[in-house]
């Protein structure tokens, strides 16, 4: 298949961006696997995997609310074009678009039905029930094992990674659970609002709680390697959880939420805990010991790796094409004469009895 890739931001991105690290490996998989790729997305970018590379200036806008119009880019023998973001452009092509979050979210409200049609997907069941689109398909994120250390023994931290300063991924809780149990704990992230270190969060830092700033690349994964548990307590409906998978993936464990796709994610006292209180949070802690390394590496072998992410959008993209054929063919279709006893209709030109 010919297929083009719109990616709202850089790819890969240097540290934070999980949306992009996503659409990299899937880049790279869907060629590895006998496919060309277009690529559009912003300067910065970096796809050599890619067929071609296009360019685009970005709003200062909420590209979800105000999409960019590429249309003239996309190549003439593009099978499908697949967006990582919300639009309501008609691009002329079969088209799937993928949200990776709520992207038209206000307090209390993650998604409505009306705000998405057939033509997106999303990366989890619960995201798409939370977006109010059971029966739209979902496509779980997968990642490369290669960039990922694995390893059985394990240090003396629980590890916090993430937004520091957004709230929905729950600081605040893993501190608490930290300090209660007498835990060391690293937080490893960046902050949105550069100013929240003096205003407050270096008064949490001590001897046990230590901040290392935003990581990435080898730093990251021995930080996730030599964890005795990532702890992750969203308080959100997470759409995916892209950290746990890399935790487990590094043979980590996570202490997480039943928040979203948690659930989904993580198998159940197998590789980690989902927990509904604070409680069973604080006791998990005590039991991560009795979780097996090599389990939570399989667990995500078998299911959440971008080999398998981009064998099931390449089922999607066939299903979407198809559909698209077969909709232009009956729009294209010769009107037939009426039957007797029939009457034309003359708005819609169809035969009305």
């Amino acid at each position: 298949m010919n297929i083009s890739i719109f990616s709202p931001g850089i790819v890969p991105p240097l540290h934070y961006g999980g949306t992009e690290r996503v659409i990299h490996w899937l880049i790279n998989e869907l060629t590895a696997q006998g496919n060309k790729v277009y690529f559009l997305g912003p300067e910065g970018s970096s796809v050599p995997s890619a067929e071609k590379v296009f360019y685009l200036d970005f709003p200062e806008e909420n590209i979800n609310t105000h999409p960019i119009d590429f249309r003239c880019l996309i190549p003439g023998d593009t099978d499908i074009v697949h967006i990582h973001c919300a639009t309501n452009l008609d691009y002329g092509y079969p088209v799937l678009k993928t949200v990776h979050g709520y992207p038209f979210f206000k307090e209390g409200n993650f998604g409505k039905r009306e705000q998405f049609d057939q033509s997106y997907s999303f990366v989890s069941d619960a995201h798409r029930r939370e977006c109010g689109r059971p029966e739209n398909p979902y496509v779980h994120n997968g990642i490369d094992l290669t960039e990922y250390i694995y390893a059985e023994d394990k240090d003396d931290y629980l590890l916090f990674l993430g937004k520091v300063d957004w709230v929905f991924k729950g600081l605040p809780l893993a501190v608490q659970i930290a300090n209660e149990t007498r835990q060391n704990l690293i937080i490893a992230g960046d902050f949105l609002d550069p100013s929240f270190y003096e205003k407050g969060f270096k008064g949490i830092l001590n001897d046990r709680i230590r901040y290392v700033g935003p990581v990435g690349g080898r730093v990251k994964a021995q930080l996730l390697s030599r964890a005795k548990a990532l702890i992750f307590p969203t308080v959100w409906p997470e759409p995916f959880g892209l950290v746990a998978a890399e935790a487990m993936a590094s043979g980590t464990p996570v202490i997480t939420t039943t928040k979203g796709a948690m659930p989904e994610v993580i198998q159940q006292g197998v590789t980690g805990f989902t927990c509904v209180t604070f409680d069973e949070m604080r006791e998990a802690v005590k039991l991560v010991e009795q979780i097996k390394p090599e389990a939570c590496r399989r667990h995500v072998e078998k299911y959440f790796t971008s080999r398998r992410m981009a064998i099931n959008y390449q089922r999607l993209y066939r299903q979407i094409i198809r559909r698209h054929k077969m909709e232009k063919g009956l729009a294209a279709l010769p009107r037939g004469r009426p039957l007797p006893g029939q009457e034309i209709d003359k708005e819609t030109c169809l035969g009305q009895f």
